[in-house]
């Protein structure tokens, strides 16, 4: 029964790892496609701040979930 209750911790720290994985890919797509957009769809000195803004939050999210993870 030990052996069962273990399984079923990793395996549930296996899934929580991998949500974790898909929601910073997610996020982070969104965030570099939405920088990427602001060159196009912003005018004057928007562009640069949308463009610089969005590709932070893209960091700051990929870091975040790094320290969630646990991996620094």
């Amino acid at each position: 029964m030990k052996s069962a209750k273990s399984s079923l911790a990793k395996f549930c720290k296996f899934i929580g790892i991998q949500s974790a994985n898909t929601v910073e890919g997610i996020t982070t797509c969104l965030c570099s496609f939405a920088a990427f957009g602001s060159l196009f769809v912003l005018d004057g000195w928007m562009k640069m701040v949308g463009f610089v803004g969005f590709l932070v939050l893209a960091y700051l999210v990929a870091w975040a979930m790094d320290i969630i993870k646990g991996e620094t």
